[in-house]
């Protein structure tokens, strides 16, 4: 995880901002105040826990996520600004090593390439003619397409080679493809071909979205396994993933409750029916990396789990993963019966089990109101593991039996700071285990308590033990559309400079035509880029183009945070085909995209040089970044009108119509920018 990864994971932005001094009430699904850049009577400042970003809709006219904050509150450069969040969030500040920047370039080329598998899969379960039986399927399991686009859901065709050729056409290579989990090389011949075949595809994705791998399911009966996961890839570990999490956090984050699904389908049926605080575990138990994810967002988890002598194992299995993810600190039962750790993990652990022959996704679809109500009555940990340990007893089981069963839960219903819940734990499983009073299963649980101290390493050594040194953290880079365009135009004014000037007398020129719009029609500004190191790295840019004193490179090399210096020198380094391919491919398939004539300009611009070809294309991809920021901003701003009340409503609906009109303004000039340079060349 990267710095600026790692700082947005620790920080709110709703509780940043209320300790900052500033008095936010909840306003629907957001949180609003009186703006403290400028003042004002009416609340025009609005944040967003969803998308972790604030925006001003009165005189300020801006907006951005906690970094952006920061630097607006604290009149600081973005380098000063990720150190006062640092510090804040306990991150440690470091320069990357030569090692670290080619791993990460790595990992990035792998993501972007996962990405395009994706949305090829997709495409394929969207429109191709042999996909017609996994859209049946879909059908029969009643998923919605707001939902298979929602997951990007998609097929893999029956080809030995159809990912294969579709990869090595945009430039990837087979080795890249075998690691990144699409390819299965043949022990004999040594051949590679496509490892998912005929299968319905399930995007696998990080916390931020970002596709790592995929489960395949089979469509024929026949056709073994029935699931065929990604194998271990360097993104994907399926011991450290929780499928759906990067949907479900903020559900997750504000009930303060996540339940624990076993199959991906449960998931997205949950999720399709409102229960969007529900992720699913990538195999049959807990993991304490799982865990330790898990606890930055809830303290109560609900595992739903089968009512059989499997669940239970897994059950004991996810418990105990509990206490060694939390070795430094003591786990205990709590009078309740629900797990809790003292320090560093802060977890409830409750379970629910379906009725017999029943999964969750059978029991959401049939019945949702059922669901509702097990997880209203989630059973405690203690209560569960006896009775499913019980339960898959015989009837006649021997005394070597029981006793075998009470060994194997005794540890984890010891695992309590009060005497009393221990004793009263024990004495239940005595009771339904028939094994006596309990005194026999208390004695034999302290001894062995005490010999499992002696033989647990201390803390320290753990530590040392589990440490992976100069291990490099995980990149920032995520290739989504809308950041390819921020990485292109950025990359492309980096490696021609002289771009800049030519691209901002575009913009003054907008403005100059409708002047009631200039704050939507400024100039490109550190506001049209998402992404805080894309950002600060404009930011920098800017000032060094300004400044006379040095070298424009120089100044910006001395003026970046050194966390940031491998992402400057990955844009200096960056092939812009690859980007406008990328941005090519996504205005074939988004309706709302505008570069609907990339492909003819870019053939004729391949005649004329590298920095008129992007010469030609950065204008329209600037203006096509404006209008993806002034739809986002447009998007906030309809929260506002759904929530607003009688005296504001006018105001917002004015500035909505604002909105609107500068980003046709925008489409035409992005169009006419197109058609003059085609023109030109």
């Amino acid at each position: 995880m990267s710095v600026i990864q790692e700082i947005r994971a620790k920080l709110d932005l709703v509780q940043y901002i209320s300790q900052s001094g500033v008095a936010l009430r909840k306003a629907g699904r957001n949180f609003k105040a009186c703006c403290p850049f400028h003042n004002e009577k009416t609340p025009s400042f609005y944040v967003f826990p969803d998308s972790q970003t604030w925006h001003c809709f009165g005189a300020c006219s801006t907006g951005g996520d906690i970094f952006s904050y920061v630097q607006r509150r604290e009149n600081v450069d973005f380098a000063e600004a990720l150190r006062i969040l640092a510090e804040k969030a306990g991150v440690q500040l470091q320069a990357r090593t030569p090692e670290q920047q080619e791993h990460e370039a790595r990992l990035e080329k792998l993501r972007s390439l996962l990405a395009e598998a994706a949305r090829f899969y997709h495409q394929r379960l969207l429109n191709a003619p042999d996909a017609a039986e996994a859209r049946a399927y879909v059908a029969r399991r009643g998923l919605q397409e707001a939902t298979l686009t929602q997951f990007q859901i998609g097929y893999a065709p029956d080809s030995w080679n159809a990912i294969l050729d579709r990869l090595k056409q945009i430039g990837y290579t087979e080795q890249e493809m075998l690691e990144a989990g699409l390819l299965t090389r043949h022990e004999e011949s040594e051949r590679l071909y496509d490892r998912f075949r005929d299968r319905l595809m399930i995007p696998i994705c990080d916390e931020r979205g970002r596709v790592i791998g995929f489960g395949a399911r089979a469509l024929k009966p026949e056709a073994q396994p029935k699931y065929l996961n990604s194998p271990q890839t360097p993104l994907f570990d399926k011991s450290a993933t929780l499928f759906g999490l990067h949907l479900a956090r903020r559900s997750i984050r504000e009930s303060e409750t996540a339940v624990i699904v076993e199959g991906y389908m449960d998931a997205i049926q949950a999720h399709q029916h409102g229960f969007t605080n529900v992720v699913a575990q990538m195999g049959t138990a807990l993991t304490q990396a799982q865990l330790k994810t898990l606890s930055q967002y809830a303290r109560r988890l609900i595992l739903a789990l089968d009512a059989d002598e499997a669940g239970a194992r897994a059950t004991l299995r996810g418990l105990e993963a509990v206490r060694q993810a939390a070795s430094v600190a003591r786990v205990f039962v709590d009078p309740s019966g629900a797990l809790r750790e003292s320090s560093r993990l802060n977890l409830e652990l409750q379970v629910i089990t379906p009725p017999q022959g029943k999964d969750p996704d059978d029991l959401i679809r049939e019945d949702p109101q059922a669901w509702r109500d097990l997880l209203a009555n989630a059973q405690s940990v203690a209560d569960y593991v006896i009775n499913a340990a019980v339960a898959s007893l015989p009837a006649n089981a021997t005394l070597a039996e029981r006793e075998q069963v009470a060994r194997e839960l005794l540890p984890l219903l010891m695992a309590t700071e009060n005497n009393l819940q221990q004793q009263a734990n024990v004495q239940q499983l005595a009771y339904k285990l028939r094994l006596g009073s309990g005194k026999a299963l208390l004695e034999w649980a302290a001894q062995h308590q005490r010999l499992k101290r002696l033989d647990r390493p201390a803390p320290a050594e753990e530590s040392r033990a589990s440490a992976e040194p100069g291990a490099p953290s995980a990149p920032i880079v995520v290739l989504t559309h809308g950041e390819a365009l921020q990485e292109y135009c950025l990359a492309a004014l980096l490696q021609y400079p002289s771009l800049l000037a030519d691209l901002q007398r575009i913009f003054r020129q907008l403005v100059r035509e409708d002047a009631e719009l200039e704050s939507l029609l400024q100039p490109l500004c550190s506001a049209d880029f998402t992404r805080p190191d894309l950002r600060a790295i404009f930011e920098t840019f800017v000032r060094a183009r300004a400044q006379y004193q040095e070298e424009w490179l120089s100044y910006l090399e001395a003026n970046l945070p050194a966390d940031l210096l491998p992402t400057l020198e990955r844009l200096l380094l960056a092939r812009l085909e690859a980007y406008e391919q990328r941005l090519r491919q996504a205005s074939q398939t988004d309706p709302r995209a505008l570069s609907k004539d990339v492909a003819s300009l870019r053939e004729a611009a391949s005649l004329h040089s590298d920095e008129a070809r992007h010469r030609a294309a950065l204008p329209h991809h600037a203006l096509s970044l404006r209008i993806v920021r002034l739809r986002r901003e447009c998007t906030e701003l309809g929260y506002l009108i759904q929530e607003a009340d009688q005296a504001h409503l006018l105001t917002y609906l004015e500035r909505n119509k604002l909105f609107l009109r500068a980003i046709r303004i925008l489409q035409e000039a992005a169009h006419i920018s197109y058609a003059k340079q085609s023109v030109s060349l």
